[in-house]
């Protein structure tokens, strides 16, 4: 297993996959930090628009848009992707190596990488503003939680891609099912709430669950509910994810 973590990382650290994804997320980042430099040297309108910003917002922000699960699911979804288009999930499987440990090695090892990837340029941003205003006001307890639904949020949607790549082995099939399933599900949700006048598919839709489960000014029952509904999210599609890419013909 520890030989195809290792394994894993390497092809992670020599992907164009990887230098892509962090890049933009730097790059989001960086805007970030570039109006906040801005809204400082300028002043005026612009300082007064900034003024109050606080370092575990801006943080905690970064994880909240859905442009994240969108990058989750080109860097996880690419690389797994690209398995199957190089052939090279063909060779480590012809080695004799147990399917579950490099489904699950490379699930780790994805989701592990693109944590790193996140929550550096969230923390840079959350710093800059800490520096230019302050970090603001939120207990240890409740920073923690947050900080565990990012990480949840990161690991069960990487599993939720893991699966649909192994599905399709085609990237942009991947992305595109990813895309569909953020657009087109929440306006089923909606859709679903009206006819049935129920509320649960819109509170229990993704896009929701990732809100509430960063949401700080919640009550902390309510937080911790929908991070544990994360993590049930991540276990229960790392095992189909797994049962799939176990069944999978690589030919």
């Amino acid at each position: 297993m520890l030989d195809i973590i290792k394994s894993e990382f390497y092809k992670v650290r020599k992907s164009k996959v990887t230098l892509v994804t962090a890049l933009c997320l730097l790059g989001i980042a960086g805007l970030n930090i570039a109006v906040m430099l801005y809204a400082q040297i300028k002043g005026g309108f612009w300082l007064e628009a900034m003024e109050g910003t606080q370092g575990f917002d801006l943080y905690f922000g970064f994880a909240s848009g859905t442009f994240y699960l969108v990058f989750i699911a080109l860097f996880v979804g690419g690389m797994i992707s690209n398995e199957y288009t190089n052939r090279t999930v063909r060779q480590v499987v012809s080695r004799g190596t147990s399917r579950v440990q490099i489904a699950l090695g490379q699930y780790i090892v994805l989701s592990t990488a693109m944590t790193i990837m996140t929550v550096i340029p969230a923390a840079l941003s959350g710093a800059v503003a800490t520096i230019f205003w302050e970090f603001g006001s939120i207990s240890a307890g409740r920073f923690l939680l947050t900080l565990a639904g990012q990480i949840l949020l990161i690991w069960s949607y990487s599993a939720i891609t893991m699966l649909i790549a192994h599905l399709t082995r085609s990237g942009g099939l991947s992305i595109g099912i990813n895309v569909m399933l953020m657009l087109g599900g929440s306006t089923a949700a909606m859709v679903l709430a009206q006819l049935t006048k129920k509320e649960f598919f819109t509170t229990y839709w993704l896009l929701n669950i990732q809100s509430e489960a960063l949401n700080y000014t919640n009550s902390m029952m309510r937080q911790g509910r929908f991070a544990v509904i994360l993590f049930v999210i991540g276990i229960v599609f790392t095992v189909l994810g797994v049962i799939r890419f176990k069944m999978r013909d690589v030919d």
